[in-house]
């Protein structure tokens, strides 16, 4: 599919949808190829970028308050990815962002939702806004 996505992409159909086969749901060859593809666009989270290659994507976030909310049951993970090191390797490139890993957690953690709001609620609180501006006190 991602040679299709390419092809497409080259014959100028990049905002054309993909084949049902591609993803369940509707996605252009620019958009699959960007998450897809090997250094493709948005291939920012892929086990098998080397740390440079991670730190080059992510590193620009490491002067900011960042936390990487992690779905353990990412249906989209491969089952040979160690994911516990993945979410370890993901923080580092950021510079230390906070891990927050959502056992059980399905892709768009529509089956744990209170726990990554939760998550996200006490990230807010802790790591954002102080004094006049903090719409928490």
């Amino acid at each position: 599919m991602i040679d299709l996505a390419t092809s497409m992409i080259k014959e100028g159909l990049g905002s054309d949808l993909m084949p049902k086969e591609a993803d369940p749901s509707p996605i252009t060859a620019y958009r699959y190829n960007s998450l897809c593809a090997y250094t493709g666009d948005d291939d920012m989270f892929s086990s098998d970028l080397n740390e440079h290659q991670l730190r080059m994507r992510l590193g620009h976030m490491s002067s900011t308050p960042c936390q990487v909310i992690f779905s353990m049951d990412d249906e989209y993970v491969p089952e040979y990815v160690d994911k516990k090191a993945l979410v370890e390797r993901l923080c580092r490139a950021m510079g230390g962002a906070e891990k927050v890993e959502i056992e059980y957690g399905n892709h768009s953690l529509s089956n744990r939702v209170q726990e990554a709001v939760q998550a996200i609620i006490d990230f807010v609180k802790r790591e954002g806004p102080k004094g006049w501006d903090d719409p928490w006190s």
